[in-house]
């Protein structure tokens, strides 16, 4: 992978692109990595890998961009990641008959 400055991406922003096109390119600051830049076409093939079906569908559909899906995707997995650790831990919910009882209690309760 290809690492420039922040000060030679500025100054040299279309090669920087074209660059981006060939591989992944590491942009530093101060000696830390601060971005990177990926060409659209890795960009969608790593959501072709990652996405779950729903956020494909929209992606093909053009009603979420693929940087948007990504994003949403890794939100998504981490509260999935969060969810399952609270489960493991004995903080999960039973959602058995009465559970569901006692859900349809509480929400007739708040429309009388």
């Amino acid at each position: 992978m290809k690492t420039v400055t922040a000060v030679e991406a500025k100054n040299t922003f279309g090669r920087l692109l074209e660059a981006a096109r060939r591989e992944p390119v590491t942009v530093t600051k101060n000696h830390r990595e601060i971005a990177a830049v990926f060409a659209m076409e890795d960009v969608r093939a790593l959501a072709d890998a990652l996405l779950a079906e729903p956020l494909k569908a929209e992606v093909a559909a053009g009603t979420r961009n693929v940087i948007d899906a990504l994003m949403a995707q890794l939100e998504i997995n981490r509260r999935l990641k969060s969810s399952r650790a609270a489960i493991e831990g004995g903080q999960g919910v039973v959602a058995d008959d009465a559970y569901f009882e006692r859900l349809r209690a509480r929400a007739t309760s708040r429309i009388s």
